[in-house]
């Protein structure tokens, strides 16, 4: 069982390409009401619609590797935990009976130790503990959901904006008996956290069919424009007076090397923590414990080598295409996998980086404009004036 924080990844002060399209950055009106995108064949038949609250209860009975961790429970605190303690206890009174030597102290500070080290790591895992780690994270997790699972994805409404997910997202969604989780691809607890009583009434066979419609290729494929272009109309009729936008996005985004150091702190400190019980074990003579604490710390040591080789990358470059328009009060932005329609008030503030035009949005989003992205500079240039009362001085 692995946790978010094990190994590094590479993170940075402002996402990039989710961060204008990711699904809980970003729905529709404020009143909450049920997306509804520009009508198309596959919106009838084949649907499974959920609304409701998302909460952190949901999110911990559908967290990953729930299961795994369950058993995991069971083994150390019905086995492995119970020996060791009654181990530190026998250990103990032997020794206050026959006297303590250095052999007895050793081993009721050996049992002692991976005693408390099974138990701290069972609980570091517990699914509670994951939840509260992944909504410090995306306290975004929770909160308003109504849409639908469709044969072009996945359409919903978090209250405030709406987000499309094309089939590559849903193909990877699994189901169990709590609900349905479809992964954001922002790490391994973010994720869309749908338990079964969102849906009023959740048909195992449409689900099926929904995935097997996912997981084929397409009859015939279309260009990466018009997909894009299908991508937006799912996020409902675009306004007469929107402005269209359509290029290309390269950011070198700073590696956020404070939360990197803090991985690799954690992860340095776990390898100390298994080396020490291994010695302690080998030197006692329980070859089995030791042997398995030293897999432990070897596996660790891959994930501080992978912390550290992130310390030496400054920058990370990431590169994308979006399509959408931009009215007088909303914004729609689509890439070929995902898309979100938000207010225009949601932008805190603007930014100019070089020849850039940034917008600020909650929750460390931003979405990125320049003016080969539009068709004239009439255009452009309306954009531009309309954002420039909230805008900073310029980054060169």
């Amino acid at each position: 069982m692995t946790d978010e924080g094990s190994d590094a990844k590479p993170t940075s002060r402002t996402d990039t390409e989710r961060a204008s399209v990711n699904p809980y950055a970003t729905s529709m009106g404020p009143s909450g009401s049920e997306p509804e995108p520009a009508a198309s064949s596959d919106q009838t038949g084949t649907v499974l619609a959920f609304d409701g609250e998302i909460t952190e209860t949901d999110i911990r009975m559908l967290i990953p590797e729930r299961g795994l961790w369950l058993l995991l429970a069971v083994l150390m605190w019905g086995c492995l935990i119970p020996v060791f303690g009654i181990g530190v206890v026998v250990t103990t009174i032997n020794a206050v009976l026959e006297g303590f030597d250095s052999e007895s102290v050793g081993l009721i500070l050996t049992f002692a130790f991976i005693a408390i080290g099974f138990a701290v790591a069972t609980q570091y895992v517990a699914p509670s503990r994951r939840t509260r780690r992944a909504l410090k994270q995306r306290p975004d997790l929770v909160g308003r959901a109504v849409g639908r699972f469709v044969p072009s994805g996945l359409l919903f409404n978090d209250g405030e904006r709406t987000h499309f997910l094309n089939g590559d997202y849903c193909k990877r969604a699994e189901t169990t008996k709590h609900g349905i989780r479809v992964p954001l691809l922002e790490g391994p607890y973010v994720q869309l956290y749908l338990a079964k009583r969102l849906f009023e009434r959740f048909d195992e066979t449409v689900w099926k069919e929904l995935q097997a419609i996912w997981q084929q290729p397409d009859a015939k494929p279309l260009d990466r424009d018009a997909v894009m272009e299908r991508n937006c109309q799912q996020l409902g009729k675009r306004p007469e007076s929107a402005i269209s936008f359509d290029g290309q996005v390269t950011l070198h985004v700073p590696v956020d090397h404070a939360a990197v150091r803090k991985i690799m702190y954690r992860n340095g400190g776990m390898i100390f923590v298994y080396g020490v019980a291994t010695l302690l074990a080998w030197h006692f003579g329980h070859w089995f414990i030791a042997l398995g604490a030293l897999i432990l710390a070897l596996n660790t040591v891959r994930y501080f080598y992978n912390s550290w080789r992130w310390m030496e990358i400054p920058t990370q470059d990431t590169t994308w295409h979006q399509h959408g328009w931009i009215s007088p009060d909303e914004v729609a932005s689509v890439t070929e996998t995902n898309g979100v329609r938000l207010f225009r008030n949601e932008c805190q503030r603007t930014e100019w980086i070089g020849e850039t035009l940034v917008w600020h949005l909650p929750t460390n989003r931003a979405m990125y404009f320049s003016r080969e992205h539009f068709e004239s500079d009439e255009d452009w240039n309306q954009i531009s004036e309309s954002s420039s009362l909230e805008s900073v001085p310029s980054i060169e």
